[in-house]
């Protein structure tokens, strides 16, 4: 078994194709086939099933994915141990968020992570579902989680960063809200509401809800990226954090603060020892005094 064969059959488990894998791998179809065929031999079992419209794996191909994907890492971080003994980080790290924390604290942390180790190539993974980031790590998808608390801790380090102030925006048109913004007075407002379940939606619901309140949903969007669109051209107001709200304020949206104020903590995830040179790099960083979290709470006009 090495790292190709293993590389190519987690290629086909992501693209339920023999050619798309190929493709997505740079080899000829012949080569992965031939390469999975030695695989499966190595194995003593079957992995993957061709079938009219692709590929698809068979029951020990689907229990092999996690431990093809442990292994591969496994096999990165040893290439890279030798190929660096001067111990600085190099090769890949792969990290897994949440759209919001994508933006904010991800976006910063990675742009100075890159900046102190130029040889490592960053890729990142993005789940509407916090509840996801924990099997994506333990599954070997992800080495480095940022994720909103708390995380169910089983098998999973979980270091608190910072914490998001949920704010409520408006539209630039409206009669500037008091500020900061008693909950009662967004009783019956007309709202942007986001697709979904996530923890961000139920904590501000339980939080509304303690208050006496309800919102009413008038434009239901799928896409997170629609939000500040629609609210700056009047659709309704709507919930935002961290950075994302400081840009729509920048934007013109009239940006508030709750009263009493909704808070949400985030941190870094990551199974124990586990982590190549680079995530063990990465989580230094992310937890040194100049890289915690900020909660952002500056003052917003208009």
């Amino acid at each position: 078994m090495n790292r190709q064969q293993l590389e190519y059959f987690l290629a086909v488990a992501e693209h339920g194709s023999l050619g798309h894998a190929a493709v997505a791998a740079g080899v000829s179809q012949p080569s992965l086939s031939q390469a999975l065929g030695t695989l499966e031999k190595e194995m003593g079992a079957a992995l993957v099933r061709r079938v009219r419209r692709g590929a698809v794996l068979t029951p020990a191909g689907q229990a092999f994915v996690p431990h093809a994907r442990l292994l591969l890492r496994e096999l990165r971080r040893t290439g890279e141990a030798i190929g660096r003994l001067d111990g600085r980080p190099a090769g890949e790290l792969d990290l897994v968020t949440t759209p919001v924390l994508a933006v904010d604290p991800c976006a910063p942390l990675l742009g100075r992570f890159r900046g102190l180790h130029p040889e490592v190539r960053v890729r990142v993974q993005v789940t509407d579902h916090d509840a996801e980031v924990r099997g994506i790590l333990a599954d070997g998808r992800a080495e480095v989680g940022l994720t909103y608390l708390p995380v169910d801790a089983d098998g999973i380090v979980v270091r608190a960063l910072g914490e998001h102030e949920i704010m409520a925006v408006f539209p630039p048109d409206e009669p500037p809200p008091p500020d900061p913004l008693p909950v009662r007075w967004l009783a019956g407002r007309e709202t942007v509401g986001v697709t979904g379940h996530s923890r961000q939606r139920a904590l501000l619901v339980d939080h509304l809800t303690a208050h006496g309140v309800r919102l009413r949903v008038t434009v239901e969007v799928a896409h997170r990226e629609m939000v500040i669109p629609l609210v700056l051209a009047g659709a309704g107001m709507s919930f935002l954090a961290g950075k994302v709200a400081r840009w729509a304020a920048g934007q013109g949206a009239r940006v508030r603060r709750l009263d009493p104020p909704l808070r949400q903590r985030y941190g870094l995830a990551y199974v124990p020892g586990q982590l190549s040179p680079a995530a063990r790099a990465l989580a230094d960083l992310a937890v040194a005094p100049e890289g915690a979290g900020h909660a952002a709470g500056a003052s917003f006009g208009g």
